[in-house]
């Protein structure tokens, strides 16, 4: 995400509560009579309103935490595999919090991309997004927005980030 890295400020699904080993939300049970696809739709976006809490708290780790271990990032200044090189990349790029600003991700489309094959459930999806960075603690320097495409997996109950390409 900003390519310099977001999450929609949106309202997803109430979430489950998290655990301490757990950073990822979970998305709550199922609504009688809810279609599958607006499930997983909804738990991808929760994903992302996830991540994009963690960036404005500051808290990298649990921001990565839903990249795959073997994630491809891909920016403008260049390719990063694997979530901890996602992580130390971050962690050079906003070395504070005041360079980090407050990130938003207003969603633009989201694909289903395939099925469980078990309950035909979305397991994969594609996510096109505009993130935006503001710095509210700083006035003077203009925001910084891009476009990011997300590709996402259901592994083991938990969306999880395969691919980011943020420009």
């Amino acid at each position: 995400m900003p390519a310099q890295g977001t999450a929609q400020e949106s309202s997803p699904a109430p979430l489950a509560p998290k655990s301490p080993i757990d950073p990822q939300p979970r998305a709550a049970p199922a609504t009688p009579g809810e279609p599958a696809a607006a499930r997983a739709s909804a738990g991808v976006e929760a994903v992302l309103a996830a991540q994009s809490e963690a960036w404005n708290r500051g808290d990298f780790e649990a921001f990565t935490a839903v990249y795959a271990e073997d994630a491809t990032f891909l920016s403008p200044s260049g390719l990063t595999r694997g979530r901890q090189e996602v992580l130390a990349r971050y962690r050079r790029r906003y070395p504070d919090r005041k360079a980090m600003g407050r990130l938003s991700l207003e969603v633009i489309e989201a694909r289903a991309l395939g099925s469980d094959p078990r309950d035909g459930s979305p397991d994969a999806f594609s996510v096109a997004a505009r993130w935006r960075l503001t710095f509210p603690d700083n006035p003077d320097r203009k925001p910084a927005e891009g476009l990011t495409l997300l590709v996402l997996r259901r592994h083991a109950g938990r969306w999880e980030i395969l691919q980011d390409a943020s420009m």
